[in-house]
């Protein structure tokens, strides 16, 4: 049956806040943002059609116009599961455009689509994050295609009304098909100079398996900026899990845009031969924004009745730079069934780097089935400019055992240069408590720093409680941050052979120092002038967290007063969260230095001192 259907995106100057995205039996998500744009899901795609292009028009005046990239571009999704897809709206030119909307039509939606009610970005250009979700359902084996239309405001403040924005064919079939997921989705942002590791996994829509998978896109020739440690990617066999996956890097020296698109070739489980394509958009920005890690990556799987994975949600910033405000919008409460926190809100008031902004969950399923768990996240960039972010994790319930690793210390490793080795131990267990047997992994391309004592490591059996531990050792030979994705394979209890990895974040640190801003920086003032207040300002000299700052305030000089004898604050970085406020009321005459000292400890666990000196003098 040939479907054909038309989004029409409708927009209008005064545009109405997003509420909500719409949810299918494979997806959950909660909350409202009354912020400008709205993010999407893990994108998806196996066959690879000609490309279609970002179309423009309307009311000329400028060349400035909406490109929307579809993470794939066309659509074959098995009967009986589902897949979403990512649209993610850019500029053509980088210059902003505003006053662009998507909604109407998206509540009336094909069979077996789901969205959004709407979508509305007041800023549509490079780190906006203007993304759409789109999640496919079929029922019955069926092919269509699928067109959106915008409206926006062009730079030179012209309304457009281009037509399509973007057409995607779909088919609904009885084979199974290759899903690949980014993180973090969307556009891929960082600024010149900068470094944002990305990964992509591939795993099947209907948890059967597919053989003889290999990217066919050359790594060696990737678009400039773009990089990554592997020569190529094959795997002899891709189904659930979070062993399929290539690790990127997108550092640009320059300004940069455009889409990354990796292609690729598989045998689906009919025996067919069958490709696909997943597009990456990406941008050079100069706002930083707040990225999202998940440990494990990829699908987070678990055994059914039983079984459970831990997940860890760590937060940074694409820059280094400390974004402030962080507050996760989904309601902890409403996660989908089998998902649980220890928290009902979540939020941070500081992001730079480290291991101190981490969201702890737990997915233990009790029924069989899958989807995608969304959370959204909204926080101030450097500029104190509101901003958000999107977070999408697969996950599915297993009948099988499946071997988990779990890195200590957990979070993001951080090593100072120069410091002796840091060590971390990964151990392997079941997540059934029965026996897996032949885990091994292959140590041989480790990322620079991290070194194993044996080129390979291997179990001949493992379980729940048992000895099966990998130590590794990170020792940075320069300032660098990244993630080691370390990839294993295993026999699990039902003799079907498995794949896994474990995500270990990583970063260098220098032994940085809490420095104090007096203001004023001295005092002269005349005796019974009455109250004359200083305030003290702490902050790090890198933008880097440090943390247990404390003073004593006890031994003032005469005629000066604090509101407390102590100064305490848990955490240090930029800005002025860290702060004392003193008076000085002389009643005689005087002239001194008031010095007081501190300690802390610095972003490299080093426990250091520093002193604030303020110069006084008081005259009749």
């Amino acid at each position: 049956m040939l479907l054909g259907h038309r989004l029409l995106l409708l927009g209008v100057l005064a545009l109405p806040a997003f509420s909500g995205c719409g949810s299918s039996s494979r997806g959950s998500e909660s909350g409202t943002i009354a912020q400008t744009p709205i993010g999407g899901t893990n994108p998806a795609g196996p066959v690879t059609p000609p490309k279609a292009g970002p179309v423009g028009g309307g009311v000329s005046g400028t060349d400035n116009k909406v490109a929307a990239t579809a993470s794939v571009d066309a659509l074959a999704v098995a009967v009986g599961t589902s897949q979403t897809v990512t649209v993610t709206f850019t500029s053509t030119d980088g210059l902003p455009i505003s006053g662009f909307s998507v909604y109407g039509s998206l509540g009336t939606l094909p069979a077996g689509w789901s969205a959004p009610t709407s979508l509305t970005c007041a800023i549509v250009g490079p780190g906006s994050g203007c993304v759409l979700s789109l999640t496919y359902a079929p029922a019955a084996v069926e092919t269509g295609t699928l067109t959106l239309d915008c409206v926006y405001v062009d730079n030179a403040g012209l309304p457009r009304t281009p037509g399509p924005c973007m057409t995607l064919t779909y088919a609904a079939t009885a084979s199974n098909h290759i899903v690949a997921s980014v993180s973090p989705i969307g556009e891929i942002d960082t600024k010149a100079g900068g470094k944002q590791p990305v990964s992509v996994s591939f795993t099947t829509d209907d948890g059967n398996a597919v053989t003889a998978f290999a990217l066919s896109t050359n790594l060696g020739a990737l678009p400039s900026g773009w990089s990554s440690k592997a020569s190529g990617l094959n795997c002899a066999v891709v189904s659930t899990g979070n062993g399929c996956q290539l690790a990127l890097d997108f550092a640009p020296t320059s300004a940069a845009a455009g889409t990354l698109t990796l292609n690729y070739s598989y045998t689906d489980g009919s025996g067919a031969a069958s490709s696909g394509a997943l597009n990456i958009p990406y941008a050079t920005t100069s706002r930083e924004t707040v990225v999202a890690s998940v440990s494990p990556n990829g699908q987070i799987n678990a055994a059914l009745m039983g079984g459970q994975q831990s997940v860890a949600v760590t937060f940074t910033t694409s820059d280094g730079n400390a974004a402030s405000g962080l507050r996760l919008v989904s309601d902890l409460s409403k996660l989908p069934a089998g998902w649980s926190s220890t928290s009902t809100a979540f939020g941070c008031d500081s992001v730079s780097t480290g291991n101190g902004c981490q969201l702890q969950l737990k997915f233990a399923p009790a029924a069989l089935g899958g989807g995608t768990l969304t959370l959204r996240y909204s926080y101030n960039d450097a500029g104190g400019t509101p901003n958000f972010g999107l977070l999408t994790i697969p996950y599915a319930a297993t009948t099988n055992d499946n071997v988990v690793g779990t890195a200590s210390p957990t979070g993001q490793i951080v090593a100072m240069l120069g410091s002796p080795a840091q060590a971390v131990a990964v151990t392997f267990t079941t997540d059934d408590n029965r026996l897996a047997t032949a885990l091994t992994s292959n140590l041989a391309a480790l990322p620079a720093g991290w070194t194993s004592a044996a080129g390979s490591f291997t179990c001949s059996v493992l379980g729940s409680g048992s000895t099966c531990q990998l130590v590794l050792s990170y020792e940075p030979t320069g300032v660098d941050n990244g993630t080691l994705t370390l990839n294993y394979a295993y026999v699990n209890n039902a003799d079907e052979a498995k794949t896994g990895s474990v995500a270990i974040d990583y970063r260098t640190t220098t032994n940085d120092n809490v420095v104090a801003a007096v203001n004023p920086t001295s005092l002269s003032v005349v005796t019974g002038s009455g109250s004359n207040p200083v305030t003290v300002t702490f902050t790090t000299d890198d933008g880097n967290v440090a943390s247990s700052l404390s003073a004593d305030l006890t031994v003032l000089p005469a005629d000066w007063s604090s509101a407390s004898s102590t100064l305490s604050c848990a955490t240090v970085s930029i800005g002025a969260s860290c702060q004392v406020s003193l008076n000085y009321s002389p009643t005689v005459a005087a002239g001194s230095t008031l010095t007081f000292g501190y300690s802390y400890v610095n972003s490299a666990g080093t426990m250091k001192t520093g002193t604030v000196s303020i110069p006084y003098t008081a005259a009749p």
